[in-house]
Protein backbone atom coordinates (compact mmCIF):
# COMPACT_ATOMS: atom_id res chain seq x y z
CA UNK A 1 0.00 0.00 0.00
CA UNK A 2 1.21 3.28 -0.37
CA UNK A 3 0.59 6.92 0.92
CA UNK A 4 0.46 9.86 -0.11
CA UNK A 5 -0.87 13.51 0.65
CA UNK A 6 -3.82 15.35 -1.61
CA UNK A 7 -3.90 19.21 -2.10
CA UNK A 8 -5.54 20.62 0.46
CA UNK A 9 -9.18 20.97 -1.26
CA UNK A 10 -9.27 16.86 -1.82
CA UNK A 11 -12.48 15.52 -1.11
CA UNK A 12 -10.50 13.24 1.41
CA UNK A 13 -9.92 16.33 3.39
CA UNK A 14 -13.50 17.84 3.57
CA UNK A 15 -15.66 14.27 4.17
CA UNK A 16 -15.96 13.62 7.89
CA UNK A 17 -14.73 10.19 9.70
CA UNK A 18 -16.56 8.72 12.14
CA UNK A 19 -15.78 5.89 14.23
CA UNK A 20 -17.68 4.78 17.57
CA UNK A 21 -19.24 1.69 19.38
CA UNK A 22 -21.48 1.27 23.28
CA UNK A 23 -19.68 2.85 26.08
CA UNK A 24 -19.34 -0.04 28.94
CA UNK A 25 -20.89 0.22 32.10
CA UNK A 26 -19.37 0.37 35.74
CA UNK A 27 -17.43 2.86 37.92
CA UNK A 28 -14.86 5.34 36.09
CA UNK A 29 -14.18 2.48 33.44
CA UNK A 30 -12.87 3.38 29.82
CA UNK A 31 -14.30 2.29 26.65
CA UNK A 32 -15.33 3.34 22.88
CA UNK A 33 -11.59 3.76 21.88
CA UNK A 34 -10.65 5.44 18.72
CA UNK A 35 -7.14 5.44 17.51
CA UNK A 36 -5.96 8.56 14.58
CA UNK A 37 -5.05 6.84 11.78
CA UNK A 38 -3.64 9.90 10.54
CA UNK A 39 -3.61 13.46 11.56
CA UNK A 40 -7.12 14.55 12.46
CA UNK A 41 -9.28 17.06 13.73
CA UNK A 42 -11.74 16.00 16.54
CA UNK A 43 -14.92 18.00 15.68
CA UNK A 44 -17.42 16.96 17.95
CA UNK A 45 -19.04 13.63 19.82
CA UNK A 46 -22.62 12.34 19.56
CA UNK A 47 -23.79 10.88 22.65
CA UNK A 48 -26.95 8.68 22.74
CA UNK A 49 -28.23 7.10 25.81
CA UNK A 50 -28.94 3.56 25.51
CA UNK A 51 -29.21 2.45 29.26
CA UNK A 52 -31.04 5.12 31.70
CA UNK A 53 -28.58 5.43 34.91
CA UNK A 54 -29.54 4.98 38.60
CA UNK A 55 -29.16 7.96 39.32
CA UNK A 56 -29.00 11.64 38.60
CA UNK A 57 -25.02 12.61 39.34
CA UNK A 58 -23.49 9.57 38.91
CA UNK A 59 -24.45 8.51 35.15
CA UNK A 60 -21.65 10.34 33.03
CA UNK A 61 -19.39 10.48 30.21
CA UNK A 62 -15.78 12.18 29.82
CA UNK A 63 -14.46 12.25 26.33
CA UNK A 64 -10.12 12.19 26.92
CA UNK A 65 -7.55 12.74 24.03
CA UNK A 66 -4.92 9.86 25.20
CA UNK A 67 -1.28 10.76 23.74
CA UNK A 68 1.00 8.24 25.12
CA UNK A 69 0.60 8.53 28.42
CA UNK A 70 -0.84 12.08 28.68
CA UNK A 71 -5.03 12.16 28.99
CA UNK A 72 -6.33 15.17 28.31
CA UNK A 73 -10.45 15.47 28.79
CA UNK A 74 -12.30 17.03 25.95
CA UNK A 75 -15.76 17.56 26.98
CA UNK A 76 -18.12 15.68 29.42
CA UNK A 77 -21.82 15.38 29.99
CA UNK A 78 -23.81 14.51 32.98
CA UNK A 79 -26.43 11.63 31.15
CA UNK A 80 -28.31 10.90 35.23
CA UNK A 81 -31.54 9.02 34.24
CA UNK A 82 -32.17 10.16 30.70
CA UNK A 83 -34.21 7.92 28.77
CA UNK A 84 -33.24 6.07 26.17
CA UNK A 85 -32.36 7.59 22.87
CA UNK A 86 -32.16 11.18 24.87
CA UNK A 87 -28.83 12.72 22.53
CA UNK A 88 -26.43 15.12 23.61
CA UNK A 89 -23.66 16.57 21.18
CA UNK A 90 -20.37 17.67 22.79
CA UNK A 91 -18.11 20.31 20.61
CA UNK A 92 -14.31 18.92 21.07
CA UNK A 93 -13.23 21.81 19.85
CA UNK A 94 -11.00 21.22 16.57
CA UNK A 95 -8.33 19.07 18.44
CA UNK A 96 -4.99 18.16 16.80
CA UNK A 97 -5.08 14.39 16.46
CA UNK A 98 -1.61 13.26 15.97
CA UNK A 99 -1.21 9.44 14.04
CA UNK A 100 -1.81 7.00 17.08
CA UNK A 101 -3.79 9.59 19.34
CA UNK A 102 -6.68 7.65 20.75
CA UNK A 103 -10.21 9.40 22.02
CA UNK A 104 -11.76 7.08 24.32
CA UNK A 105 -14.89 7.80 26.74
CA UNK A 106 -14.25 7.44 30.54
CA UNK A 107 -17.75 6.65 32.95
CA UNK A 108 -18.74 8.38 35.91
CA UNK A 109 -20.24 6.37 39.34
CA UNK A 110 -22.63 4.68 37.79
CA UNK A 111 -22.31 0.89 37.32
CA UNK A 112 -26.17 0.54 35.03
CA UNK A 113 -25.63 3.61 32.54
CA UNK A 114 -24.86 2.96 29.41
CA UNK A 115 -24.41 5.03 26.09
CA UNK A 116 -23.26 4.79 22.36
CA UNK A 117 -20.92 7.29 21.03
CA UNK A 118 -19.65 8.70 18.01
CA UNK A 119 -16.74 10.67 17.28
CA UNK A 120 -17.01 12.81 14.24
CA UNK A 121 -13.24 13.62 12.97
CA UNK A 122 -12.08 15.44 9.76
CA UNK A 123 -8.52 14.41 8.45
CA UNK A 124 -5.98 17.30 8.78
CA UNK A 125 -5.59 19.02 4.67
CA UNK A 126 -1.85 17.64 4.14
CA UNK A 127 -2.07 14.69 6.21
CA UNK A 128 -0.96 11.53 5.20
CA UNK A 129 -3.44 9.00 4.02
CA UNK A 130 -3.37 5.33 2.47
CA UNK A 131 -3.96 5.20 -1.35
Amino acid sequence: MATESYAYDHPAYQARITGGTQTIAGNALQSNRFAAFTALLAKSAQVTVAVAGTGTGNNSITINKVTATTTTSLASVVLGTSAIGVTTNLTLGNTALAQGDVLSCLNGADVVGVAAVTYECLITPGATVTD
